[in-house]
């Protein structure tokens, strides 16, 4: 029996990894995953990259950050099985929430919302008030890339008009509380939490911004997908049993009662499972908003890596001035993503990935094409930012 120490941020997308280990999955495979609870993504990136964990549910974005050397030494990582899409929200105090609806737009749509959003960041500096302060979970992730998509959508500079700090995602709720920030995008379940303490509002779900972005990858130091190719594939087979578990509506209650325990996301059962039939609510008395595909763990192909994501996270690096473009670093990027791996492991045909169209469905302001003859230049050519 083949011990591995896997490390997890309390999220609600780690449910397949803590099926996988708590479910039997990994035992048929001839795997004991110890689970490791960590703080922040930093940690988790800390004690993957010298060797204290073996594996990691990780944000998609750092795992490429890692592999560049962005914000940290450059180490070589492998994603070979992705562990959801989708999943998160921008949430705001309900301060700002009744500001931005007073401005008159449709808080029912993103681009409403956006264009609230920017009214509210003019209207308070032309009153000289301080900038709002808004919260990602880590530089490089996706929470990041929605806010800043959010943000220009409404008209705001992300870099001068508004703060963007780092709160790990176990902090968000507190940090909203005592007024330190305005708002924040996060993993679920901590938008609903905020919800329920009545300290904020959902201002849009993850899935109105992109239908289908990438969230979490089960990350792996090259050395160890290199060293111990077989362990790796025994993990993705039991991943990918855990997963189809996860999402199948039969095993619900069972999902919703492990990931409720303490150790794990200590989080009420009742808020879990709305997130995980897409029913967040959104603001007090029960207002929920419903979209099935809120969380996806299995289906439609979630768990196989696309490159395009990878293309996609690296031009949205490159779009919030966290690198400069080069070509070299585009292959390295998508080389992150492992396909093959995952193809072999499950005793699939090799495909060649999806060429053309938007990766993430971007569902307002400017939409990456994967099928451009450069995508990543044309994208930031047409966003003016080449």
């Amino acid at each position: 029996m083949r011990r591995l120490a896997i490390g997890f941020i309390p999220l609600t997308d780690a449910a397949t990894l803590i099926a996988c280990a708590e479910r039997g999955f990994a035992t048929a495979e001839g795997l004991e995953i110890d689970l490791h609870r960590e703080v922040s993504w930093a940690n988790i990136r800390d004690r993957l990259n010298v060797g204290l964990l073996d594996g990691a549910h990780m944000l998609a974005p750092q795992a490429i950050a890692s592999s560049l050397g962005l914000g940290h030494v450059r180490v070589p990582l492998v994603a070979a099985f992705a562990l959801n899409l989708n999943g998160g929200a921008i949430t705001v105090a309900p301060e700002l929430h009744a500001a931005m609806g007073a401005t008159g737009e449709d808080l029912a749509t993103g681009e409403g919302t956006a264009r609230a959003l920017g009214a509210v960041v003019r209207q308070r500096a032309a009153a000289g008030q301080e900038q709002l302060t808004f919260s990602s979970v880590y530089p490089f992730s996706t929470h990041t890339y929605a806010l800043r998509h959010l943000m220009e959508a409404g008209g705001i500079d992300p870099d001068r008009d508004v703060r963007l700090v780092v709160v790990p995602p176990s902090y968000t709720v507190e940090n909203l509380r005592s007024g330190l920030i305005h708002g924040f995008c996060v993993g679920s379940p901590w938008n609903s939490v905020a919800v329920e303490a009545g300290v904020g509002r959902i201002a849009l779900l993850g899935t109105e911004l992109f239908a289908r972005a990438p969230e979490k990858v089960l990350g792996v130091h090259a050395r160890f997908a290199n060293a111990e190719p077989d362990v790796l594939r025994r993990l993705i087979r039991a991943l990918e049993a855990a997963a189809r578990w996860s999402e199948a509506p039969e095993n619900r209650g069972d999902l919703v009662r492990l990931l409720a325990e303490p150790r794990f996301l200590g989080v009420r059962a009742d808020i879990i499972e709305r997130t995980l039939t897409g029913r967040p609510d959104v603001g007090p008395g029960g207002t929920a908003r419903t979209d099935p595909d809120f969380l996806v763990l299995h289906r439609g192909g979630a768990t196989r890596p696309d490159p395009r994501h990878a293309l996609w996270i690296y031009a949205q690096m490159v779009r919030a001035g966290q690198v400069g473009y080069a070509a070299d670093a585009v292959q390295e990027a998508q080389a992150v993503y492992r396909p093959d791996l995952y193809d072999a492991a499950l005793g699939l045909a090799a495909r060649p990935a999806a060429a053309e169209g938007d990766p993430v469905g971007t569902r307002f302001g400017e939409a990456f094409d994967a099928g451009d003859s450069d995508s990543v230049v044309a994208y930031l050519a047409r966003l003016g930012r080449r």
